[in-house]
């Protein structure tokens, strides 16, 4: 199998049209997030990378890879462990990476010259942060670039700045004097990633009892209902540094933009899937979406996460198996590579059967609105379901034949074809 090597990590290249490929992910090592780190986060320059995690969600984007600088996961094969390499293959917006950082600070002068005198250091302590790192130049992906880094900031700053969400304050760097990409850095969190578990391996694993899975979707209805009530803009679309030339001040407007640019990558060829999209049945259902307005009805453009998902929330693991866990939300990832201005209902997190009772009481009583009150807003849900699948299957058209990426074509063609099916009877008034 061709590929390349960097950081213990093996990228494969079996299946891709190189023709099509997008450029590999950005990848550093430890020394170059060390410099970042002791050159740019307060209180921080003798403190030292114990372990590098890169994290892909595995929500509605593709992969998670953990890849230990210090340490070989105890979760990989033997084989795999013995060549120190971990497979993977690029998520959707192979033009950013992120870690989560290990730190171990100290302020024993020694501890910088000599690392493995960390463990027995005691002025000692560990803590996290996370780093997102992009290519300086914006490589196009077609009409669904990520948001750049500067805009993620002033999203992240807006979110922090007027919700209750666990952000911490980041740092943006475009300089390229430190590694050769633009780079975020979050401010440090006192768990690190051995502490934390995301909400999705938490519920896969059985690690949240009934009681504790309400209080985990009380706690993200109420972030959803804080995020879309507390940030939100004038007009609609994807979000910039500077207020477009050409505003939309109509959803209905924007969402048909973004459905028809989509779509026509499919239309046209550009997309090669294995089984036949029902164009004509999409068209005649559109066609009476539009006749009716259906999705006139938002009046503020509220910020929406899209792509966010389970995988990206992470809350404290529990330190007794046997006892009572209290869990607490200890961070969420820095990511708003798609986030939007736009219909709150379009939060992937409310792809049904979500919101759950508990998560929509979180979310009303956060200031958020009710979702679906009348029949025509479950139509246009299905209708966001749909564009999320077309936009998942347009994202990961050149990703191979890996298990994981079939399993996403699966869900993504069995997703297109259940809403094409449901719109077909769906009332829009």
């Amino acid at each position: 199998m061709a590929g390349s090597e960097v950081l213990g990590i093996t990228t494969s290249s079996s299946n891709i049209d190189p023709t099509t490929a997008a450029p590999a992910p950005p990848q550093i090592t430890r020394e170059q997030a060390e410099a970042v780190v002791r050159k740019v986060l307060p209180g921080h320059d003798k403190s030292t990378v114990r372990k590098i995690t890169g994290v892909r969600s595995k929500g509605y984007r593709c992969v998670f890879l953990s890849t230990f600088l210090s340490t070989i996961t105890p979760h990989l094969t033997a084989q795999s462990a013995s060549s120190h390499t971990v497979q993977f293959t690029n998520s959707f917006t192979e033009c950013t990476m992120v870690y989560i950082i290990d730190l171990i600070r100290s302020t024993d002068p020694s501890v910088e010259d000599n690392p493995s005198d960390l463990h027995t250091a005691s002025d000692k302590s560990e803590c996290a942060c996370f780093l997102t790192i992009t290519h300086s130049t914006t490589h196009s992906l077609g009409e669904y670039t990520p948001n750049s880094l500067p805009v993620i900031n002033n999203l992240l700053n807006s979110i922090r700045t007027k919700t209750e969400i666990p952000l911490t304050e980041s740092i943006l760097d475009t300089s390229l004097s430190l590694i050769p990409y633009h780079f975020l850095l979050s401010g440090t969190t006192t768990s690190t990633s051995e502490r934390m578990i995301s909400v999705a391996d938490a519920r896969k694993l059985g690690l949240l009892s009934e009681k504790a899975n309400q209080l985990v979707d009380l706690e993200l209805g109420k972030f959803l209902g804080q995020l879309h009530t507390n940030v939100q803009n004038d007009w609609f679309g994807a979000p910039q540094l500077q207020e477009p030339t050409d505003p939309s001040y109509t959803w209905q407007e924007t969402f048909t933009d973004l459905f028809e640019r989509l779509i026509s990558h499919f239309e046209s060829g550009d997309v090669k899937i294995d089984f036949d999209l029902p164009y004509e049945r999409i068209r005649l259902s559109y066609s009476r979406a539009i006749g009716f307005s259906l999705f006139d009805d938002v009046e503020v453009p509220s910020l929406v996460w899209l792509t966010g998902s389970e995988e990206d929330v992470f809350i404290s693991k529990p330190t007794d198996p046997d006892g009572l866990w209290y869990f607490e939300v200890c961070a969420i990832l820095p990511v708003a590579t798609h986030a939007i201005w736009g219909d709150p209902l379009l939060e992937s997190f409310f792809v049904p059967p979500n919101p759950t009772k508990a998560m929509a009481e979180g979310y009303i009583g956060a200031g958020g609105g009710a979702l679906t009150i009348y029949p025509r807003q479950n139509t246009k849900r299905i209708w966001y379901d749909l564009f999320l699948a077309l936009l998942v299957l347009y994202e990961i058209r050149n990703l191979g034949d890996a298990d994981e990426i079939k399993e996403r074509r699966a869900w993504c063609e069995k997703a297109i074809l259940d809403s094409v099916d449901a719109l077909k009877d769906a009332p829009n008034y």
